[in-house]
């Protein structure tokens, strides 16, 4: 009997710690969420006179507020991608050096993911934008952005939009940073 109570406390104490142990990590793992670049559209407005379209996002700090306003004044790269998709990872690097490079001027990168598996979207980009050193933010995209965008047929694509809120170009497919910044330079000038 004194064996059987022995045994019995032993397993509750290793399951308490590994309960404290599991609740920590799930803890951790939603506040780097939570204090990630990474946010989900509420809702599309798709333009109709030639300029980007807009979308509704709550920031960090719960302020309601739309793309335009988020880049406003800004020359904006944004790149549709996903973390499934290998040549949209092996362009991250290279995007994280242009906005490196180009942060102090008038010019910001913009990530839009196309996740496939939307129930673990926001932890999935999180987690890969923190191990990878991703440094732009990132959103969530959904079948109303990418329609607003005219269909997103292949990832990467990218977009490069001027001050005034027009694409100003389109590019299908993976590329160089060299060609990036050829594409920015025209644009930012």
């Amino acid at each position: 009997m004194l064996k059987y109570l022995k045994m019995t406390t032993l397993l509750s104490v290793v399951a308490f710690f590994s309960f404290v142990v599991i609740a920590c990590s799930e803890t951790k793992a939603e506040n780097e969420v939570t204090n990630s670049n990474v946010f989900t559209i509420n809702s599309v407005v798709t333009s109709t006179d030639g300029t980007v379209a807009n979308f509704n996002f709550t920031d960090k700090n719960g302020k309601k507020t739309t793309f335009k306003e988020f880049t406003k004044g800004k020359v904006v790269f944004i790149n549709f991608w996903g973390t499934w998709c290998p040549p949209c990872r092996k362009e991250i690097p290279d995007i994280i050096e242009i906005q490196k490079e180009l942060m102090n001027k008038d010019f910001m990168v913009v990530g839009i993911a196309l996740e496939r598996d939307q129930a673990a979207a926001v932890t999935n980009v999180a987690n890969y934008a923190s191990k990878n050193g991703i440094n732009y933010t990132n959103f969530i995209g959904t079948n109303e952005i990418q329609s607003a965008y005219g269909g997103i047929s292949a990832v990467p694509t990218t977009y490069i939009i001027g001050k005034d809120g027009k694409i100003a170009e389109k590019i299908v497919g993976m590329r160089s940073k060299a060609d990036f910044m050829a594409s920015i330079n025209r644009i930012l000038k």
